[in-house]
Formats: C-alpha cells, structure tokens, sequence
C-alpha cells in the first residue's frame, strides 16, 4: 500500500472518528433541549397554580434554588463561586441596625425551617462535593483530592470528633455541639472545594474579582449606613456591620500592596483603588482594633516575602517602609489621643497596650475570659468537649440576653480550640495553619509565576491576620472566616500544577472541546475533498 493510500486512510478514520463524536454531541444537546421544553412545560402551571397559593414570592425564590442547583450540578465551579461570592457578600447573622435586614437566608433559616442539621451553604456545599464523587465515580478517575494539606486536615477533624464525642458523653447539649463543630467542618470543606475546582488562571483571576467587587459593594454599604442611618454619628455605635466584615475590607489593602508591583492585573489594582475611599471609611467607622492590628502585621509580612522573592525591587521596598514608617509613626503621634474619625486607628492601635476606659473594660472581659479558659484547661487536661459552658472561676457578667452562647464560644477562639480539644486538638490547628504559612512561604519564592507568587504571599498574610484576628475576635467559629480561609487553602495548593500554565488557559474540559473542534474541522473537511473529487 502506497504512502498516499495509508494517509488517506489515517485521515478517513480521523475524520469518521470526529464526525461520530460531532454527532454524538448534536443528539446529546437535542436531548437536552427537549427535556429541558419538557420541564418548563411542566412547571409553567405549576409555578402559576403555586403563585396564587403561596405568593409569587416564595415561588420565584424556589424556582431560583431550582436553578442555582441545576446549573451547579451541571459545573460545579459555578457551584464553587456562588459559594464564593455569598461568602464574601451575604452577612452571617442580620443587622440590627438595618432592622435586621435584607433577609437572605444563606448562612441560616428562616423560622419554620430552624433545627434542620446544617444552614443553606453548608448543604449547597455538601451537594457540590457528591457531584465531584458521582463524577469521578462515572468516568473512572480519582474521586475527590486532598493535596498535600490533607494530613493536616485530617489530624484536625479527628480531634474535633474526639471532641464531640468526649462532650456529648459527658452531658454536651446536642444543638450547641452542632453549631460548635460546623466552623471546622466549613473550613475543611472551603479547603477541599477550592483544590478539587481551581484548575486554570482564569479562575483565580475570577476569584478576586470576587474578592475585590465584594468587599466594595460592602464598603458602600457601610458607607450608606454611616451617611444616611446613623447619619455620622459613631457616638452609640460601636460598631456599623459584622465583626468578619473588616477582616475582608483588610483584605483588599493587602491586594492593592501587592497587586501594585505585579503588572499584569492592572484592572484589578485600578478597581481595588477606586474602591479604597469608602472602604477605609468604613473599616474607621466599624471600629474593630484587632483588624487595624492584624492589618499592621499582615503588611509586614507581606513587604517582608516581596523583599524575598523580588530582588530587583529591594531598594524601592526599604525605600517604601522607610516613608510609611515614618508617616505611620508621626500618625499615631498626632491622633493617638484623639477619638472619632480619621483618628480611630491611631486610637485603636495604642489602646491594646495603653486603654482608655472604653478599651479597658472590653480589655478586662476578654482577660477574664482568657484566664476561665486557661482555668478550664487545667481541669481538663484532654479537653472539655464540645457542648458544654467552660468554667467560671471569675464570673463574667449575664449576657445571655445579647449573646445565648457567650459560655461557650468566648471571643478568643484560639484558647477555644484548645479548651475543647485539649492540647492535642491546640496542636492540631497550629499544625494546619503552621502548614499553610510554611507552604505558602516555600511556594512564593519557588514559583516562576510572578502572578502564582503574589496569590502565595496573599494567602500567607490572609491565614497571618486570621490567627490574630480570631485570637481576640471570634473570627475562627465564623462561618465566613473559615470557609474563606479553607478556599485559600485550597487556592494555594493548587499553585504548583498551575506554575507554567499560559495566561488563557482553560479548564480540561474546555480543553477537550476544543481539541475536537480542531481535529473534526480539517479531517471533515479532507475527506470531504476526497470523496467529493476535489483532487485531480
């Protein structure tokens, strides 16, 4: 057989092989557009028949769960940023000075659906992670992948079992043991979403957009309360939004600190700046001190790795602490005395070292605190468990009209770890976050990606002022906090496997869809001209 005779039938099988493929696409997709015809035919009546019954309503907010859940089946990373943006954008408990609203339930229930097992994210989460199985499961390839932080996440959720079960054998309520336990389950599943469904640039590039549009419309909208609510007067209000909400707004300082030596992001650097007048405004009027804290640290550490990792810019980096050391030092000089305004930082800084009234009753609180949980470690040397009140050897006042929990999630949650799971569950959650910072800092000097380095310094500094702000803040039992720091767990794992990817990469499936396009077009196109005579 001749060369010719062979590399026609090389291209006639080729061109057999995509058409059948092509084919078999065009049948799928016909198939579900007439089940999807089918379906909507079906729930038009019904949607009309529930609309008069129930009240339009409800029955739009049901159908859009319908498809939410339809469209995360069909790409769970769809699933994984809805999950994304309500945690970044949907306040875990509502606020009371908006009179408890907008009503969006994502973090909890509504009143006729309270005692069910785990809130709306939770489940959403839950059913992202069985389509990952099921899909693995079908086409024969590994399930679902831990990476290297697995060992450390499990270490942590098998002292969080010992817990539950040491607290609920020795008189733990049922109720609290569940909302105790859910931030660390949030924070494993955060970790594993992220690194089963982060497969290209182009979704970290979309991540913090998220991350950046967020934290805005949340800055405008403490904007909006400080303006037209309290109409600027901070004088009875210690606080305007949620603790957690700083920590985002942070967050975004941190970005542009970075994103202002890496070029290629220059929309994202340009947005985050427009955004920045209200969101600083908004962080002074929310007052939290251990977010301005957490912020001063998270800087430090993340010019120290810049300095490490880009030499190049090392005389402009000294250069630039030299300035904001001097500006900063000559700031809080000039208002640390003050009170109100531009002044809050400077005031909230010096008050952890040199509290004025205000400060140093909220200061005595949490050292009492601190001193009944150390007090109940002693007692308990393996831990307390979850679902039970810590002691009290120094009472602390009756807030139980405020906070039905307050004895049992104290607002350090560092010390809470500790006191529920005993040293081994304390070394557990050092363990896991000693591992990301450690992997972090290897990865930003390791990497050839300049872009992948930034997105490693990132998530150091964010775990970085996590650990503080949760050691005075409550911030490690929020459902936010934990879910956003298991997400950039999971982001910063999956930076090995991405270093080298072209800037247009696309995920595998695209990928494959494309690849067979490509294959399909010439090959038909060839054979076409072959048996239509197109060749002399």
């Amino acid at each position: 057989m001749s060369s010719n005779a062979y590399e026609w039938a090389f291209l006639s099988h080729g061109a057999h092989t995509a058409s059948h493929i092509l084919s078999e696409r065009k049948r799928s997709d016909r198939r579900l557009f007439l089940l999807l015809l089918i379906v909507t035919c079906c729930l038009v009546p019904l949607l009309v028949v529930g609309g008069i019954k129930l009240g339009i309503g409800l029955v739009l907010a049901l159908l859009g769960v319908i498809v939410v859940v339809a469209l995360l089946v069909i790409w769970p990373v769809f699933g994984f940023f809805v999950v994304l943006a309500c945690t970044l954008f949907i306040d875990q408990s509502p606020l009371p000075i908006l009179d408890n609203k907008p009503m969006i339930y994502v973090f909890y229930w509504p009143n006729s659906l309270q005692g069910l097992p785990d809130r709306p994210i939770g489940f959403v989460m839950l059913l992202i992670l069985i389509v990952l199985f099921v899909t693995g499961l079908l086409q024969r390839k590994k399930l679902l992948r831990g990476g290297k932080l697995i060992l450390p996440y499990l270490a942590l959720m098998a002292c969080v079992a010992w817990g539950v079960v040491h607290g609920l054998t020795s008189g733990g309520n049922l109720k609290i043991t569940v909302d105790e336990v859910r931030p660390f389950w949030y924070l494993f599943v955060g970790y594993l979403l992220a690194y089963n469904l982060i497969r290209s640039k182009k979704h970290l590039h979309i991540l913090f957009w998220c991350i950046i549009l967020c934290a805005g419309f949340k800055a405008l909208e403490g904007c909006y309360i400080y303006f037209f609510v309290i109409h600027g007067d901070l004088a009875g209000n210690h606080e305007i939004m949620s603790h957690e909400e700083s920590y985002f707004w942070i967050s975004i300082v941190i970005l542009i600190m970075l994103l202002s030596l890496y070029y290629k992001c220059r929309a994202q650097l340009y947005t985050a700046l427009a955004l920045l007048p209200a969101l600083l405004l908004a962080l002074v009027a929310n007052n939290r001190r251990a977010d301005f804290v957490a912020l001063l640290v998270g800087m430090m550490v993340v010019w120290l790795l810049m300095f490490l990792t880009k030499p190049e810019s090392r005389r402009w980096l000294v250069t630039l602490l030299l300035v904001v050391s001097i500006l900063g030092g000559a700031y809080v000089a000039a208002f640390y005395k003050q009170s109100g305004g531009f002044s809050e930082p400077a005031r909230s800084v010096v008050s952890v070292f040199y509290p004025d009234a205000t400060e140093a009753a909220s200061n005595a609180y949490r050292d009492i605190e601190n001193y009944d949980l150390q007090y109940t470690v002693k007692l308990n040397p393996m831990g307390l468990g979850f679902g039970k009140p810590f002691l009290q050897p120094i009472l602390l006042p009756n807030l139980l009209s405020l906070d039905p929990v307050y004895l049992f999630i104290p607002h350090n949650t560092i010390y809470w770890v500790w006191m529920r799971m005993g040293p081994l569950g304390y070394l557990a959650i050092w363990y896991l976050f000693g591992s990301i910072i450690t992997r972090g800092c290897i990865y930003a000097r390791k990497l050839n990606d300049r872009y992948l380095q930034f997105v490693a310094i990132y998530v150091v500094a964010m775990v970085v002022m996590e650990i503080i702000v949760a050691y005075a803040d409550y911030q490690l039992s929020f459902y936010r906090n934990v879910i956003y720091v298991g997400i950039l767990a999971g982001v910063l794992m999956k930076l090995p496997a991405l270093d080298g990817q072209s800037e247009t990469s696309l995920p595998v499936d695209q990928k494959k869809d494309m690849i067979l396009d490509e294959i399909a077009r010439p090959h038909a196109e060839l054979a076409h001209s072959h048996m239509g005579g197109g060749h002399s």
